[in-house]
């Protein structure tokens, strides 16, 4: 190789390598300013994005209600209006502060809580990610609770997986809330039990993200109106519960409870864990009271309400407070994890 020929090729390996490291700065400095951004969403529908912080400023895109938006900068106009400055997938640009929303921490003493499936995009209670993202926020909810399967009522009791858990996981972990699995059980001897634990430790392995704080949620269920393979074993099921709970703790994994608060209350209070209850009171509306002030016979039970950290008060929304047809608890925080 000539002397020519050898400047040509160490000038362009100096190019390709300025531009490099010209490209991995800029994707370093855009990773860092959505790690410091605010994971916000869009409040409705048809949202312009604007070129500047000024409404008769061109508008570059308009953002579909519920999409992602990272907030890099909030500002104050002259006029008193407050706009973001924020990033799209594929665009900067501003909108006004009333067109987004984002998780905060609430200070509130009790506080609310969703619990979702598959059945909720089933039937369109929720229909994606992006409209349970817009329902979170709206909604000020603070913790979330998401079926990661479960063991089938029938004879043969094969496990299943919520088909739809992803779509839930992801709204949490871009929002930063704060969620929990809930597993079915249906295990009738030690030797299922054991399964279900292997079952759920590889769950979470595979699928706990950083925002995956709760302890998972053992739902013991009982249907009058179905035959289930438990239906016949209340009488040694809060000894396998206990079992399956054991399990879970040599595994470094922490749970609770969730059932109607009327089979807590004549099966499992004696249980040394904590307890989320369902009752649906009569009332459309989110209570503004606690469980324990209800005149249910387990509200008189003061070990288990000593225990009680979480009350399932609704399957169906709360009239015009919340409309969506979902299930939701309050959740008294100061004893939540």
């Amino acid at each position: 190789m000539n002397k020519k020929n050898t400047i040509l090729v160490i000038g362009a390996w100096l190019i390709v390598c300025i531009i490099f490291n010209i490209t991995n700065y800029f994707m370093e400095k855009e990773k860092e300013e959505m790690e410091n951004s605010i994971h916000a969403v869009v409040m409705e529908e048809n949202t312009p994005l604007y070129k500047k912080a000024d409404k008769e400023s061109k508008v570059i895109k308009e953002l579909e209600i519920g999409s992602n938006i990272y907030i890099l900068q909030e500002y104050t106009q002259e006029d008193g209006s407050i706009w973001y400055e924020v990033k799209t997938d594929d665009k900067k640009g501003y909108i006004p502060q009333d067109k987004a929303d984002y998780y905060q921490k609430s200070g509130d003493e009790m506080v609310l809580m969703s619990d979702v499936s598959k059945f909720n995009i089933q039937y369109e209670t929720i229909k994606n990610k992006n409209d349970y993202q817009r329902f979170l926020v709206q909604n000020d909810i603070q913790y979330v609770y998401i079926r990661a399967g479960g063991r089938g009522y029938g004879k043969e009791g094969n496990f299943y997986i919520d088909t739809e858990y992803q779509t839930f996981v992801d709204a949490c972990e871009y929002l930063k809330i704060p969620y929990g699995f809930y597993f079915v059980d249906e295990a009738i001897n030690t030797e299922e039990i054991e399964e279900e634990a292997e079952w759920i430790v590889n769950f979470l392995e595979q699928n706990a993200g950083e925002y995956c704080v709760l302890p998972i949620a053992i739902d013991i269920e009982r249907y009058n109106n179905i035959e289930t393979r438990t239906g016949e074993i209340w009488d040694i099921r809060a000894n396998l519960v206990e079992q399956l709970i054991q399990k879970l703790e040599e595994n470094d994994i922490s749970s609770i409870i969730y059932t109607n608060a009327n089979t807590a209350n004549q099966y499992f209070s004696q249980i040394d864990t904590k307890f989320w209850l369902s009752y649906y009171p009569l009332e459309d509306a989110v209570p503004d009271y606690w469980y324990s002030k209800t005149n249910q016979e387990a509200a008189q039970n003061q070990e288990l309400m000593e225990k009680m950290i979480a009350w399932q008060f609704t399957e169906t929304g709360a009239g015009e407070q919340i409309t969506e047809k979902v299930d939701l608890s309050i959740v008294r925080a100061n004893r939540f994890p």
